[in-house]
C-alpha cells in the first residue's frame, strides 16, 4: 500500500477568526542533515520550545506548519481557545485545534510561528514524523536540497541568477489560490504526450498523483485501481499506477516517472475536479538537486553530481 500521508494542502480557515550566491559553497544560513535517509519524505531535526529534537517533514504544499499532539504536549505548545484550522488533505479534510509555540529551531535558525495546527496521534501521518514545516516557514528562505549531500540548506530569500546556477534548469512557479480561504499553493506545468497539466509542487508527498481527467487528456487508459493511498486526514483510496516514459517540465525532460491516478478529494477542494490536474511529489525529483526560489517564483533543478556527465 502506498502512503501519501503528508501531501496536505493546508487551506487556512480559522473558526471564529476573521546578491549572487554560489550555493554549493557559502552563504547558507543553516545546513540541516536529512534524517532517516530511508524515508521518502524530507525529514529534518528541529527543536520546539527548546525541546526535542523532533522529526519534521518539509512540505511546499502546506500553507501552515503542523505538530502531532504528543509532540505539542512534550514541547508545552499552547492551544488557542476557540480556534481551529481546516486541513484539506489528499483523501479527506478536517478541522483541528490551532496553537502557538514560543519558537521552532533548525540549526542556528529560530522561528516564532504565528500559528500551528495540531493533529491527533492516531492519524496516519503520526506514524512517520512528529510534524511538518509548511510555506509559512519555508517561504522565508530559498530552500535547497542536494541529493549527494543529503542535507537541506536554507539561504537568504531573494537569491538572483548568477554563475552559481550554470547547469541548472529554471522552472517557473505560479500561485494557485485555494478556495475561499486566501491560501495559495505553488504550481508548475507538466507536459505529457504534448498535453499541459498543472501540477502542484509538493515535496511533502512521497508519490506523484493525477486525477482521471489528466490521465485521459494525455491518452492514458486507466484500469481498475491497484494501489491503496492513505491520506493524513481521510480514508484509504484505491488508485491506478501509471508509468510515463517521458515528461517535460519547462526545458527539463524526465524519463520513466510514475503517477497514481484517482479522483482524490484534494482536487475538488482546490477547485480542480473538472479539469486536468496533478500533484508533483518528491519522487519526481529522484536523482536530482533542487532549489525552491520563493522570491524569484521558480524552481531550479539539475542532475545530482554523481549522475551528471
Amino acid at each position: 500500500m502506498r502512503n501519501v500521508c503528508l501531501s496536505v494542502i493546508l487551506a487556512l480557515l480559522l473558526a471564529g477568526c476573521a546578491a549572487e550566491l554560489v550555493l554549493e559553497k557559502d552563504g547558507a544560513l543553516a545546513v540541516i542533515p536529512r534524517e532517516d535517509r530511508t524515508s521518502k519524505h524530507l525529514l529534518v531535526d528541529a527543536m520546539v520550545n527548546d525541546e526535542g529534537p523532533f522529526r519534521l517533514a518539509l512540505d511546499t504544499a502546506a500553507s501552515i506548519s503542523v505538530l502531532i499532539d504528543s509532540t505539542a504536549e512534550t514541547a508545552d505548545v499552547q492551544l488557542i481557545p476557540g480556534k481551529r484550522v481546516l486541513l484539506r488533505g489528499m483523501t479527506g479534510s478536517g478541522t483541528y485545534p490551532a496553537a502557538t509555540a514560543r519558537n521552532i529551531s533548525l540549526g542556528e535558525l529560530a522561528w516564532e510561528p504565528p500559528l500551528l495546527a495540531i493533529l491527533p496521534d492516531d492519524l496516519p501521518v503520526a506514524r512517520h514524523m512528529d510534524g511538518l514545516l509548511g510555506t509559512d516557514f519555508l517561504g522565508q528562505y530559498a530552500v535547497a536540497y542536494f541529493a549527494d549531500e543529503r542535507a537541506v540548506r536554507l539561504y537568504p530569500k531573494g537569491i538572483v541568477e548568477g554563475s552559481g546556477f550554470r547547469g541548472w534548469t529554471s522552472i517557473p512557479l505560479y500561485e494557485m489560490h485555494v478556495g475561499q480561504s486566501g491560501a495559495t499553493v505553488l504550481v508548475f506545468n507538466v507536459i505529457i504526450a504534448g498535453e499541459r497539466v498543472p501540477a502542484i509542487f509538493d515535496i511533502g508527498a512521497d508519490a506523484s498523483l493525477m486525477n482521471h481527467r489528466a490521465a485521459r487528456s494525455v491518452g492514458a487508459h486507466v484500469r481498475r485501481g491497484t494501489s491503496g493511498v492513505t491520506g493524513a486526514t481521510g480514508p484509504t483510496i484505491v488508485a491506478t499506477e501509471l508509468i510515463f516514459w517521458e515528461i517535460r517540465v519547462g526545458a527539463k525532460v524526465w524519463h520513466r516517472r510514475n503517477f497514481l491516478v484517482a479522483d482524490f478529494p484534494v482536487f475538488e477542494a482546490l477547485g480542480l475536479r473538472r479539469r486536468p490536474a496533478a500533484i508533483a511529489g518528491l519522487d519526481l525529483f529522484r536523482g536530482h538537486d533542487f532549489i525552491v526560489d520563493f522570491a524569484g517564483e521558480r524552481l531550479l533543478v539539475r542532475e545530482a553530481r554523481h549522475r551528471a556527465k
